[in-house]
């Protein structure tokens, strides 16, 4: 069976700021995140997936380090 865990940590230098500002939602983000992700897996796992070519708009980066690495 395949399994991804996945593991938020949040590091403040000023707990007075803990939960306030821009990461102040970050909790609730993760939790959006954490559904999506758990969809995506269901999906690539489902047997009827078949990936397809890098985005040229946005998968340059993966696609570049991905030539890096079979260099």
């Amino acid at each position: 069976m395949k399994r991804t865990r996945i593991v938020y940590y949040g590091f403040v230098w000023d707990r007075s700021k803990l939960g306030k500002g821009a990461g102040g939602d970050l909790d609730k983000v993760e939790e959006e995140d954490q559904g999506i992700v758990e969809a995506t897996q269901r999906g690539v796992m489902s047997g009827t997936y078949d990936r397809g070519r890098y985005s040229p708009k946005k998968e340059t980066g993966v696609h570049h380090f991905h030539r890096m690495l079979a260099s």
